[in-house]
């Protein structure tokens, strides 16, 4: 089976977070090879690391690894940085190629990763719609060969299947998790026959939003259809009748198809939102609306023309904002600035166990730093 259409099959296994990595392990050991993985999921509004999961390698020392290398990338500049990759049209890339064949271009090979004998380190930004999910690493050790041109391609080919599965794994987490967020997704069951099932109370009301009138809109029925039809992932957006617009993701229950075509189809139903730095940071460190922007683009690794593009404002502006942000968060540079976010506000909930929400934050609003 091609590993985009083994990948999305993941989607069809109603697995938790660490089932999905652990799955799509060993799918890519099969389909790439390698010694070491480390697959984690990030806040696409800050590319800021939420939870990690690490195979191939023991535990002693992991912290410590992994505080140097997310140190190395908040300075950043240097070669295929997750932020960098996250804007490239293919967010995919080898060590061994973008260095001509010498790692040693690469400070956390010199500082870290030749420690550890690595011979190639494939990079992916896992990216769907344009907003970044998870961060795929990779490495090769001992002598192993480097990662070939094919094998970058496959895991490009990937990527999106990859980053639309775990965002449907932290959409059933969410739904494990009602009361993580403010407007939690919804979930009903479409049987073979095409009634529907049961209703969550949060399914109702997304519902409702779509026709008041108690019926079911047509929408979940053609969403049912193409999982019956053999799209693990079906998924469509529909305005509301207030205007916002209503996703609806479908996918099949496991186990229950006795006759082909025949499955029952789970459908999650959610708000579209904007993806945007959490409250509890805006709120922290007294952000305005404004400076929250420019702090998530900045941490994104958008330059200051940039920010200024995507703002509609003057690049004297931007500058202003972030000298704001600066002196709010107690820094004094950029890059100062995301390590700040991250290890107090990040890293302490990923330490203690709260889990990534489908919306770039955690689920548990309960674990603070």
């Amino acid at each position: 089976m091609h590993l985009r259409q083994a990948v999305r099959q993941l989607a069809a296994g109603d697995g938790d977070l660490d089932a999905v990595r652990r799955g799509l392990d060993a799918l890519l050991r099969g389909a790439v090879g390698y010694d070491i993985a480390a697959i984690s999921t990030v806040d696409p509004a800050t590319m800021l690391w939420t939870s990690c999961y690490v195979s191939g390698i023991g535990e002693e020392g992991s912290r410590e690894r992994e505080r140097t290398l997310f140190d190395l990338e908040f300075r950043g500049g240097d070669v295929n940085g997750y932020a960098e990759l996250a804007a490239r049209a293919v967010p995919v890339a080898s060590l061994h190629e973008a260095t001509g064949g010498d790692l040693a271009r690469a400070e956390r090979w010199r500082t870290l990763l030749r420690g550890l004998r690595v011979t190639d380190e494939l990079r992916a930004v896992l990216r769907a719609e344009q907003r970044c999910w998870a961060t795929l690493t990779l490495y090769r050790t001992g002598g192993a060969p480097p990662f070939t041109p094919h094998d970058v391609a496959l895991v490009a080919d990937a990527s999106g299947a990859m980053a639309e599965v775990f965002r449907l794994a932290l959409l059933r987490a969410a739904l494990r998790v009602p009361a993580g967020l403010e407007h939690p997704p919804g979930m009903l069951l479409v049987e073979p026959d095409g009634t529907v099932g049961s209703v969550s109370a949060a399914a109702g009301r997304w519902l409702d939003m779509l026709d008041d009138r108690g019926r079911v809109p047509a929408v979940v029925q053609s969403v049912a259809a193409a999982v019956r039809a053999g799209d693990p992932m079906a998924r469509a957006a529909v305005p509301s009748r207030s205007g916002h617009y209503v996703v609806l993701h479908g996918s099949p229950v496991p186990g229950t198809e006795t006759v082909p075509g025949t499955v029952t189809v789970s459908v999650i139903i959610e708000g579209a939102r904007p993806i945007v730095v959490s409250d509890v940071i805006a709120g922290a460190h007294g952000l305005t609306v404004r400076e929250r922007d420019v702090t998530g683009l900045a941490a994104l690794g958008r330059s200051t023309r940039q920010i200024a593009g995507e703002l509609g404002i003057s690049p004297f502006t931007v500058a202003d904002h972030l000298k704001n942000v600066f002196a709010k968060v107690g820094v004094r540079s950029r890059s100062e600035l995301v390590a700040a976010i991250y290890h107090r506000h990040y890293e302490p909930r990923a330490d203690r166990g709260a889990h990534p929400g489908p919306y770039g934050w955690y689920l548990d609003q309960n674990v603070v730093a």
